[in-house]
């Protein structure tokens, strides 16, 4: 954590940005509409701030990536958020910690959001629809007009600089459950659907480098999911193209120069249509038993 002043002199630390794997960033497929009515809402503006998207969908369709692609597209720092039931105003404001330095017993932590809000970066609240009205209500003042945020904590006011940008994400199942005052500041709805067939596997493609291997395994990769009778999101493709990947491994312990054994297996071009049917079995058949 790097320390800061405020506007008011007071020093302050700062909550660190994420910056996903370079790899992670590398598997992006698709959600091109999605983008752009991101990057549309948030253009700067003569006459209004710039707005605040709500991401909808159901788990695993890609929400947190797609903000984490929206925050390399535009070169800002992303401040992420966990939404949750215990969630309170000092959490999304200021913190207090144990100090590390003799001259002081407590040091004020700048929450990501009130970060964000002073370096001018994106605050992305994930599962926004598990917090409380009572936490949420401090937001009021952050999404509309005004820009701002009040701390009890710090004794001030904090003002957004003009790079600041706000989104957050819920599952389509909590959505409704959002109080009004929040639900009436976060524009534009984007909802999230499955992906088509071809960027599920463009995205399997990607991740596994499936190589020739890619007719036969895809063929039987929908066979399966046919038998599920619902539609596969990005998260499962990956969850399961990686463990029929480490099932169709064959492990050998080799000797390291520390006298330990390491494991170590083949490339992930070794998948086979059964590693890939004992991969969904244990994943995905058992949960829908």
């Amino acid at each position: 954590m790097k320390e800061i002043k405020l506007s008011s002199g007071k020093k302050v630390l700062a909550s660190d940005p994420f910056t996903p794997k370079d790899f992670f960033l590398n598997t992006f497929v698709g959600r091109q509409n999605e983008m752009r009515m991101i990057t549309a809402a948030w253009l700067n503006s003569g006459n209004t701030p710039p707005l605040c998207p709500l991401l909808v969908g159901e788990p695993g369709v890609g929400k947190n990536r797609l903000v984490y692609e929206v925050a390399r597209e535009m070169r800002l720092p992303l401040y992420p958020m966990q939404g949750h039931e215990d969630l309170t105003c000092d959490d999304l404001a200021c913190g207090v910690r144990f100090s590390d330095k003799r001259s002081s017993a407590m040091e004020y932590v700048l929450s990501p959001l009130v970060t964000a809000m002073h370096e001018g970066g994106i605050c992305f609240i994930d599962e926004i629809g598990k917090a409380r009205p009572r936490a949420l209500a401090l937001l009021v003042s952050v999404l509309d007009e005004r820009r701002y945020i009040d701390s009890t904590l710090l004794g001030e006011r904090v003002y957004a600089q003009p790079g600041f940008r706000f989104i957050a994400a819920t599952n389509t199942g909590e959505v409704n459950g959002l109080p009004e005052f929040i639900r009436s500041r976060m524009r534009p709805l984007v909802e999230l659907g499955f992906p088509p067939k071809e960027e599920i596997e463009e995205l399997a493609g990607r991740v596994l480098e499936l190589n020739g291997q890619t007719p036969e395994l895809l063929k039987e990769f929908w066979r399966l999911w046919t038998t599920a009778n619902r539609k596969p999101t990005p998260r499962d493709t990956i969850h399961h193209f990686a463990l029929a990947s480490r099932l169709a491994q064959q492990p050998v312990i080799t000797a390291g120069n520390n006298g330990h054994g390491a494991m170590v297996g083949r490339s992930a071009n070794s998948i086979t249509p059964d590693s890939l049917r004992e991969s969904f079995e244990q994943l995905f058949q058992k949960n829908l038993k």
